[in-house]
């Protein structure tokens, strides 16, 4: 998930993130770097947070700056010395894992806020207090709260440690006695980002599914369900479906792929799926953009594999709606492993790979018999965004295939070099596809030994694939004229009358 840093002066630089995605997001962090948050960003988030509501505008929040080295130590020790308490109370396996866990980042966080609540608050007049006192630590926490969605939306992380005595803390810290403590914040930049809870990926506790806190008054009776007496139709166990969203035209998009999105509560989505394919998904259906950006920040795979089994686990019907085939450098088989070790039941709906796509508009079939008795795709760019190191550079030399690479943009120069020691003809027919089958596709067609120059002095934007061999003498690019024309009705320019 993308957030905007506070220091970004382009506003397009990245995309702001929504609501939703800053409040699953929220998650308390443990691990900070030491880097220095600047004070005038911390004033900025604490008086957005003192907009928060609070009952009767009785504001009791009372929020205490730690910059103290003495007394930060102080309050770490009060930490460890709970947590020992705290863990005495558990299980031998159980208090295992306890001690464990990373509870706290004390030792890191450049920033300390003890929380307190002024229980002797005059402001507000006792409006709600009388009936329910403790209102005033609930107005706290909405403090707390929208605290962390600032925090969170310029990049920040903050930790809430319980687990300290709030008497102790209160008093070596001077606070008055009407004042009580609601919790010890830790405020600064995340090492990790995970947009699942730690205490979840630690195999703490599981989230559970919404229908567990969710009731209708009147209705039956109303039962703790989390113990165990939830009717039949709150265990309803969501499921994920990964679609193939074809290489952009809507209209190459599957039957049951649209079934699937006419179907989806939640679709998690990749950069590259084209605008049109999103407005087939059912109104009402969350959309939460997730895609993985080539060489720029961009959602990590674990973090959207921890998403689509969280959106699971509440009982939604889950679409991980993915460019091109799923199955086809997708990172189908990851995000499969990740379901099925969390019992999450998975489906898959093939999709036009982008390679179908470009050979139709190219009018070219990539196993003509009398010079292709192999097709094969492979991919230019590793994990690490380099060129594979294990690719069979024999069967990419085979005059007899045809070769389809995928993500080639970066080491394309590379590839072609040393396809052309290993014996392929430098005259062999390449030709590079940009936009495949969308209004802006754009075709080179050239040879293996100057592909590479003609695309990097085109530097076209926009997914690029590239396919070499002898079948492709037949190609037929799309006629030019209308390629413009299309491409002046998708921005809404008119070309110039002559």
């Amino acid at each position: 998930m993308t957030v905007r840093k506070p220091d970004d002066d382009n506003p397009n630089a990245d995309q702001r993130a929504t609501l939703e995605q800053l409040i699953r997001w929220r998650r308390d962090v443990r691990r900070f770097k030491r880097d220095a948050v600047p004070d005038a960003l911390v004033e900025r988030l604490l008086r957005l947070a003192d907009l928060a509501p609070s009952v009767g505008n009785s504001q009791p929040w009372r929020i205490v700056n730690v910059p103290s080295a003495e007394l930060r130590t102080r309050v770490e020790e009060n930490f460890e010395a709970a947590r020992n308490r705290a863990g005495s109370g558990y299980n031998s396996d159980q208090a295992d894992l306890y001690f464990r866990l990373k509870l706290a980042g004390l030792d890191a966080a450049p920033v300390h806020l003890a929380i307190f609540c002024d229980h002797g608050v005059l402001q507000g007049h006792g409006l709600g207090r009388q009936t329910m006192p403790e209102t005033l630590d609930y107005s706290c926490a909405c403090m707390v709260t929208v605290l962390w969605l600032a925090a969170r939306e310029a990049g920040l992380g903050l930790g809430w440690v319980s687990i300290v005595d709030p008497a102790e803390v209160a008093k070596m810290l001077g606070a008055p006695p009407d004042w009580r403590l609601v919790g010890y914040l830790l405020l600064g930049w995340p090492e990790e980002e995970h947009l699942d809870p730690e205490l979840e990926r630690h195999g703490w506790q599981p989230r559970t599914a919404f229908e567990t806190r969710y009731f209708t008054a009147g209705a039956a009776p109303l039962l703790n369900k989390a113990k165990g007496t939830r009717p039949a139709e709150a265990t309803r166990q969501g499921s994920v479906t990964l679609v193939g969203a074809g290489p952009g035209d809507p209209e190459l998009l599957t039957i049951k792929a649209l079934y699937a999105l006419q179907a989806a509560d939640a679709v998690l989505f990749d950069d590259l799926v084209a605008k049109p394919i999103l407005d087939l998904v059912r109104p009402g259906a969350r959309l939460i953009d997730v895609g993985k950006r080539g060489y720029r920040k961009s959602c990590k795979q674990p973090d959207i594999n921890a998403q689509m089994v969280s959106l699971a686990r509440e009982g939604l019907n889950v679409v991980r709606l993915k460019s091109g085939d799923p199955l086809i450098f997708g990172r189908a088989g990851e995000e499969i492993e990740a379901c099925e070790a969390a019992g999450i039941a998975i489906s898959v709906v093939p999709g036009v790979t982008s390679a179908q796509g470009a050979a139709a508009n190219l009018k070219v079939s990539l196993t003509n018999r009398n010079h292709a008795r192999r097709l094969q795709f492979i991919t230019a760019h590793d994990r690490h965004g380099a060129l594979p190191k294990d690719i069979d550079w024999s069967a990419v030399a085979d005059s007899a295939a045809t070769t389809v690479i995928y993500m080639p943009k970066r080491t394309l120069a590379e590839l072609a070099e040393i396809a052309l020691v290993h014996g392929l003809d430098p005259q062999t027919p390449a030709i590079a596809v940009a936009n495949a089958t969308r209004p802006d596709e754009r075709v080179f067609a050239s040879t293996i030994g100057a592909i590479a120059a003609a695309l990097d002095a085109a530097h076209p934007d926009g997914p690029v694939l590239v396919m070499l061999g002898e079948a492709l003498r037949y190609a037929t690019a799309r006629d030019a004229a209308k390629q413009a024309e299309d491409i002046a009705v998708e921005h809404g320019v008119l070309p110039e009358q002559s």
